[in-house]
C-alpha cells in the first residue's frame, strides 16, 4: 500500500514530539525527517525555511494552550486559565517556547488566542478604545514570563537546582549590615513558588484592568 502524503501538520506534530523530549535540534530537517522516516528535503517542500517552521510549531503551542481552557468560565477566569496554560505549554516544549515568545506568529492559533483575550477583556467591561492596549499588556506580560520559565526549563537540572537554592545559600549568608532588606525577607524570598508568582502576576494584571474600568465608570457617572 502506498504511503499517504505528509501534510504540514504532520511535520509540525513531529517537531512537537521532538520538542517534548527536550531535544535541542528538533527543528532541523534531518531530525524531523528521521522522526517521520522521510528525507530531510521533505520538510522544506512545506515550509520556506526554519523560521516558517518555527512559527508554525509555535502557533500550534498557542492552539494547545487555548484548547485546554475549560468552557463556560467567566471572562476573568478565562484569562487566568489562558495565562496559566500558555506558561505550562511553553515549559512543556521549552526549546520552542523560549524562541517564539517574542514573535508574532501570524497563524490561526495565535489569532484565536488574540480573539479570545480581546473578547474576554471587552466582556469584563474595559472601554472599547482601551481593549487593545490591555490585551497587549496582558499578552506581552504572560509571554515574557512564559519565556523565562521555558528558558529555565532548558538549564541542566543541577544548574537549575543551584539557582533555586541560592536564596538559602548566598542570599541567606549575605551580610545583614550591607543588605538589610534581603536579611529581613530572605526566608520569604526562598518560600515563594513559581505558581505563586504566576498567580500574583495574573492578579496584578487583572487589578490593572479593574482599575481602568472603575475610572471609566466614574467618568460616566
Amino acid at each position: 500500500m502506498p504511503r499517504r502524503s505528509l501534510t504540514p501538520d504532520d511535520f509540525v506534530e513531529a517537531a512537537l514530539a521532538i520538542a517534548a523530549r527536550a531535544e535541542p535540534d528538533g527543528l532541523s530537517g534531518r531530525v524531523i525527517g528521521d522522526e517521520l522516516g522521510v528525507d530531510r528535503s521533505a520538510v522544506w517542500r512545506h515550509f520556506s525555511d526554519r523560521d516558517a517552521l518555527l512559527r508554525a510549531v509555535g502557533d500550534r503551542l498557542m492552539q494547545l494552550a487555548l484548547q485546554q481552557v475549560p468552557a463556560n468560565l467567566a471572562p476573568r477566569e478565562r484569562l487566568r486559565a489562558a495565562g496559566r496554560n500558555v506558561v505550562e505549554t511553553f515549559v512543556a516544549y521549552p526549546y520552542v517556547g523560549s524562541q517564539i515568545a517574542s514573535r508574532t506568529l501570524q497563524g490561526p492559533g495565535e489569532m484565536a488566542m488574540v480573539e479570545f483575550t480581546l473578547d474576554a477583556i471587552r466582556e469584563i467591561g474595559v472601554p472599547h478604545d482601551l481593549v487593545a492596549k490591555y490585551q497587549r499588556m496582558l499578552a506581552d506580560t504572560m509571554l515574557s514570563y512564559a519565556s523565562m520559565r521555558a528558558a529555565l526549563a532548558l538549564l541542566p537540572a543541577d544548574i537549575r537546582a543551584a539557582d533555586e537554592q541560592a536564596w538559602m545559600g548566598v542570599y541567606a549568608t549575605a551580610p545583614a549590615e550591607q543588605y538589610p532588606a534581603i536579611a529581613a525577607h530572605v526566608f520569604d524570598l526562598a518560600a515563594v513558588t513559581n505558581d505563586e508568582i504566576l498567580d500574583n502576576l495574573i492578579n496584578a494584571l487583572l487589578a490593572a484592568v479593574d482599575s481602568v474600568i472603575e475610572k471609566s465608570t466614574g467618568r460616566e457617572e
